[in-house]
C-alpha cells in the first residue's frame, strides 16, 4: 500500500489554492483511500505561521518521515517545498510540487522546484513562467488545472432571494467574486467601478455585486461614493457557501478584469476557479488577456478578454455583451458545455491518477525501476489500493489543447445550474 505525504498550507483559509489543494487531498482518498495519505499542516488557523509554528512544522515532518517513511511526498506550495527538497535529498523519497500562479511566477525557492519529481502547474502561463524563471525541466511539469467542486451546485437557494436582498428587481447586474485585499487590487474592482461610470450613462439599469471582503473593502466602498455609484455598487461581504450559487445564478455577466504583473512582487492570475464557477451556470466572463485567466476564458468562445487596466474597453466590452442577448447567451452556453466537459473532479483524477503512475516508485524508496503502483482511475470514489495493481507506465497527466475547448476523452456532465 503507498504511503503518501502531504505538506500543506492551512486548512482554514478560503480561495483558489486552498480548494485545489484540498481536491488532491480528497482525489487521493478517492484513489488509494484515507488511510493511505497523511497531511500535515503548516498552521490550523487563518493568521500566517510564526517561526516557532514553522519550526515545529519542519520537527514534526521530519519525526513523521523518521517513524513511516512515505511513499511519496505532495507539497501544496513552493514555500514549503524547501522541506520536502531536503527530505528527498536525505532519504530518497520522490516529491511533487502544486504550482498556482504568481507564487512561482517571480522569486520562489527555484531549488526546491527543479529538484522535484514532478510539478503540477494549474496553467500554461504558469507552466512556461517556471520553464523560464526558475528553469524547471519542461519534462518535469505536468498540466492540472483545476476542477469544479460538485457541492458548490446543490445548493436550494435560489437567485429570486440574492434579488431580494440587494434589492436588485429590474436591473442588470454584474458580478464579481474574490477576496478585497490589498494584496489582490490586481482583481480589477476598481477597474469595473469606472467601467461602470461609463457604461451606466447608456444603461441605467446595470449594477455591480461584489461578493467577498478583506482589507481593501473600506477603499473601494470610498471609490464607490466618489463615483456617484453608492446605490449601484452592492458589498455582499463573505457569503455562505450555499449562498454563492445564488449569486452566480443572479448576475448578467461575470466580470474580473485580472491584471498580471511579471516583475517582482509578482500578481495575477494563474487561472481563476471563479471564471469557471461563473461558466458552470452558464455566464460568460469578462477578464483579462493575459496571464492564466486567458485559458479559464476562451476569447470569443466562452467570454471576453479585454486589456485589464482600461476602463473604457472594459465598459465597451460590457455593453456589447449586456446590448446583444443572443451572443451573450451562446457564450454562455459554451462556457457552461465546456466548464462541465472539461473541468469535472473525476476529470480532476484521471488526470492525477496518470501522474502519480509515472513519480510513484514501487519501493517506496529512491527512484528505483520506473513501474508505478496506481490503478487506473474509472471514475466515482474508487476504494481500490495500489499494490493491487501494478502497471506499467502510461499517460502523461496532460490534457488535449484547450485552446478551442476540446478535450482528450472527458466526460460530458450536466447538472442543473
Amino acid at each position: 500500500m503507498p504511503d503518501i505525504l502531504v505538506l500543506a498550507t492551512d486548512a482554514q483559509t478560503r480561495g483558489g489554492i486552498q480548494r485545489y489543494a484540498r481536491h488532491v487531498v480528497e482525489s487521493l482518498h478517492a484513489l488509494c483511500g484515507p488511510q493511505a495519505v497523511r497531511v500535515l499542516f503548516l498552521w490550523r488557523t487563518t493568521a500566517p505561521p510564526s517561526f516557532w509554528e514553522k519550526l515545529a512544522f519542519v520537527r514534526f515532518g521530519i519525526g513523521e518521515v523518521r517513524r513511516r517513511p512515505p511513499s511519496l511526498i505532495i507539497s501544496t506550495h513552493v514555500g514549503i517545498a524547501r522541506v520536502a527538497a531536503v527530505m528527498k535529498r536525505i532519504w530518497g523519497i520522490p516529491y511533487v510540487v502544486l504550482a498556482h500562479g504568481d507564487e512561482v511566477w517571480g522569486s520562489a525557492p527555484s531549488y526546491a522546484l527543479r529538484a522535484a519529481d514532478a510539478v503540477l502547474s494549474v496553467s500554461r502561463f504558469t507552466a512556461e513562467r517556471l520553464i523560464r524563471r526558475h528553469g524547471v525541466e519542461a519534462r518535469r511539469i505536468r498540466l492540472l488545472p483545476p476542477a469544479l467542486d460538485p457541492e458548490l451546485f446543490r445548493s436550494p437557494i435560489s437567485s429570486q432571494r440574492v434579488i431580494e436582498r440587494h434589492g436588485l428587481h429590474g436591473k442588470r447586474v454584474l458580478l464579481t467574486v474574490s477576496r478585497l485585499t490589498a494584496r489582490g487590487r490586481y482583481k480589477g474592482h476598481e477597474v469595473v467601478m469606472r467601467a461602470l461610470v461609463q457604461v451606466r450613462r447608456v444603461l441605467s439599469e446595470v449594477v455591480y455585486v461584489i461578493v467577498g471582503d478583506g482589507d481593501d473593502r473600506p477603499r473601494l466602498e470610498r471609490l464607490a461614493v466618489e463615483l456617484g455609484l453608492s446605490e449601484a455598487v452592492h458589498f455582499a461581504g463573505n457569503v455562505e457557501e450555499a449562498w454563492l450559487p445564488a449569486y452566480y445564478r443572479s448576475c448578467d455577466l461575470f466580470v474580473m478584469p485580472s491584471r498580471t504583473r511579471l516583475e517582482d512582487p509578482c500578481e495575477g492570475e494563474g487561472f481563476g476557479i471563479a471564471y469557471l464557477e461563473a461558466a458552470a451556470f452558464g455566464k460568460p466572463a469578462i477578464a483579462g488577456r493575459e496571464g492564466g485567466s486567458a485559458e479559464a476564458v476562451l476569447d470569443g468562445v466562452t467570454g471576453v478578454l479585454v486589456n485589464a487596466a482600461d476602463p473604457e474597453e472594459v465598459a465597451r466590452a460590457i455593453l456589447e455583451l449586456l446590448q446583444d442577448e443572443a451572443r451573450r447567451q451562446s457564450l454562455g452556453e459554451r462556457a457552461r458545455e465546456r466548464a462541465w466537459r472539461d473541468f469535472t473532479l473525476e476529470q480532476f483524477r484521471r488526470d492525477l491518477a496518470a501522474i502519480l503512475r509515472e513519480v510513484m516508485p514501487p519501493d517506496g524508496r529512491g527512484r528505483g525501476p520506473r513501474r508505478a503502483l496506481v490503478p487506473p482511475f474509472e471514475g466515482g470514489d474508487s476504494d481500490a489500493h495500489f499494490e493491487d495493481h501494478a502497471l506499467l507506465l502510461s499517460g502523461s497527466g496532460r490534457r488535449g489543447d484547450e485552446s478551442d475547448g476540446r478535450s482528450s476523452g472527458a466526460r460530458v456532465g450536466s447538472p442543473r445550474a
